[in-house]
């Protein structure tokens, strides 16, 4: 087991676990045209949803056709039957019977630090919930700062959160599909130098709330934790947190530091990337997504998976 993986467990006081979705030891919760114009005024948004087909009617200029390139690690794209997707298929998996017990819609998704390789993890586990039978998917690029995820969908620059702030763009004209999927993304457009006053703006989370209507999952890339106060904001408004932790990167103190801007109650769980110990016979290019390790007996050699992702 990683000496990352170890340390988490110590500090989190959990049991190791064969899921990508290691859950912290706490009380278990037992929670059983949006129209703008140009020139609208945030403080005037209407908190009153518009029916779903709103964000759904994606015209045919705003469909994404994604083509990654082995470096984007788009694995559930470019080989969905590999162990490393089907790790992602596990995840989806667990979030779905976690919401028999407690209310999981929007998730943020984070790290500690930089290039822990949360925006790859985000777009993987967008893919793969879209899969699922009857779910749609929203995929929010809520890093503002520096977006990230849009860049692996397509290589052409989009519109979006920043442009509808700035009153240049409807939000509904802010909305992309992956052809064929049950998949939307809400793109960030251009990257803003600060925009923590718009996340923590009543309008932000009426608009989060209303666009969330149509949709079965929401997750939302974000910000790392440090040193950007962007992730707290956004947590407050999201059902549940997931942290990705990258082994080799993610030091023990500053990941302990930065959840301690989290509510433990929001706090989902951690996906290994880069996880050191992977499961014999997995392919050296499609491991390292979430933790597959499980602890055994002394002497036994746990799970491992070998796969570099970075966003």
């Amino acid at each position: 087991m990683s000496r990352l993986y170890d340390a988490l467990q110590k500090s989190q006081g959990e049991s190791p676990s064969a899921s990508p979705l290691a859950t912290p030891a706490q009380p278990e919760s037992q929670l059983t045209g949006l129209t703008l114009d140009d020139t609208a005024a945030l403080d005037a948004l209407s908190t009153q949803a518009p029916p779903a087909a709103a964000w759904l009617a994606v015209p045919a200029d705003r469909i994404l056709r994604p083509v990654p390139t082995p470096e984007q690690r788009l694995i559930t794209i470019t080989n969905p039957n590999s162990p490393g997707a089907e790790t992602f298929r596990v995840l989806s998996t667990r979030l779905a019977h976690l919401r028999r017990k407690r209310t999981v819609k929007k998730l943020l998704i984070t790290s500690a630090v930089g290039d822990d390789g949360k925006s790859v993890i985000s777009v993987n586990l967008a893919l793969t919930l879209a899969r699922r039978a009857g779910e749609r998917v929203l995929l929010i690029e809520a890093d503002l700062r520096r977006p990230a995820a849009s860049a692996l969908l397509t290589s052409s620059p989009l519109r979006g959160i920043s442009e509808w702030h700035e009153h240049k763009l409807a939000l509904q004209d802010a909305f992309y599909q992956v052809e064929g999927l049950p998949l939307w993304l809400l793109s960030a457009g251009k990257g803003m130098e600060e925009p923590l006053p718009l996340l923590e703006s009543d309008a932000f989370g009426q608009m989060l709330a209303a666009v969330s209507e149509g949709f079965d999952w929401v997750l939302l890339d974000c910000t790392p934790m440090l040193p950007m106060a962007d992730a707290t904001s956004l947590s407050r408004l999201c059902d549940g947190v997931l942290v990705v932790a990258r082994e080799g990167h993610t030091r023990k103190r500053t990941l302990v530091r930065a959840l301690s801007s989290i509510e433990k109650s929001k706090q989902l769980g951690f996906i290994f990337n880069e996880a050191s110990k992977v499961q014999a016979g997995y392919d050296r290019y499609y491991g390292r997504y979430g933790s597959y390790g499980q602890k055994k007996s002394d002497g036994d050699e746990e799970a491992k998976s070998d796969h570099t992702a970075s966003a």
